[in-house]
């Protein structure tokens, strides 16, 4: 049995729209990836191997590692949310496409069954 592939616009523009909403989703998700925010959470953290220079304190390693975390995450996410964005117009532009196709398919349709014959 050989399946026939059918193009449906309606449901190609109905999951563009729920792939886009993806791309708000990686947007909020970004805004509540903060890093650390406020005094110093790892407060008066020593490592016992590691003296540190003057004026620096073990725990803004810490600090500075969550930040650079958080920075290239946030990169992750603005990456994420515009795949989502493009791949929703890629598929809106298909449907639109598929419907110029259609219409061209449509007005191009010959009557075979005899009843044009004179």
């Amino acid at each position: 049995m050989t399946r026939v592939l059918q193009s449906d616009p309606e449901s190609m523009e109905r999951v563009a729209g729920k792939v886009e909403v993806l791309h708000d989703h990686f947007k909020d998700s970004k805004q509540k990836m903060v890093g650390v925010a406020g005094p110093n959470p790892f407060g008066e953290i020593k490592h016992p191997d590691h003296v540190p220079a003057p004026g620096e304190h073990p725990s803004e390693h810490a600090v500075n590692t969550l930040q650079t975390y958080r920075d290239r995450m946030h990169g992750e996410f603005d990456a994420a949310a515009d795949l989502m964005k493009s791949t929703g117009g890629a598929l809106r532009e298909a449907a639109r496409a598929m419907r110029g196709t259609d219409d061209a398919a449509a007005d191009s349709l010959t009557v075979k069954d005899g009843s044009l014959d004179l």
